[in-house]
């Protein structure tokens, strides 16, 4: 018998393109978007992929969960402070933040800056899912949107359900 040369079946291959989630849209909070490139769904050994979309001068408040995020930097700049220690990364920077580990992130550009967030295990979409449709859809919550302290209590009962723990304000607050 001949040989034959070695042929691969094609693998099946899933493309989510710039632009698109998983999730069929990104998730809108607060004037920032968040695009899903793998959902994790909290099974234990998964993994969350999303690009995150922040705008300028914008971040989280200082928080600390039970898992493991991972940020690579992909357009703009950003100050990052991981416990307690505060430094600065660019494109190309990748920044590890341990489980249960306080960090916060502010975006130091002038424009949208963009940065691709792992999380291990995963399940972050859900939380991130979860937070902008009670802040968006829920009547109650889009009337107080303009009340920080409304929001921060939202944050903070949604949080609670994925570990998600606030520890202070954001970065651009302290100042």
């Amino acid at each position: 018998m001949p040989e034959q040369p070695f042929q691969s079946a094609p693998a099946p291959q899933q493309i989510i393109r710039s632009g698109e989630s998983v999730t069929g849209g990104p998730i809108h909070f607060i004037g920032k978007d968040m695009w899903v490139k793998l959902a994790g769904g909290g099974l234990p050994g998964s993994i969350t992929v999303m690009e995150d979309v922040t705008p300028p001068h914008h971040g989280p408040p200082l928080h600390a969960h039970p898992f493991e995020e991972w940020f690579y930097i992909l357009e703009g700049s950003f100050l990052f402070e991981l416990a307690g220690v505060p430094f600065s990364v660019a494109v190309g920077d990748f920044v590890h933040a341990p489980s249960n580990q306080p960090h916060v992130f502010q975006n130091t550009s002038d424009k949208d800056a963009r940065m691709l967030v792992i999380a291990k295990p995963g399940g972050l979409e859900n939380y991130f899912a979860e937070l902008a449709e009670r802040a968006m859809n829920d009547p109650a919550n889009v009337a107080a949107l303009p009340d920080q302290a409304r929001l921060l209590d939202l944050r903070k009962e949604i949080g609670a359900r994925y570990g998600v723990v606030l520890l202070g304000p954001p970065i651009a607050a302290r100042t």
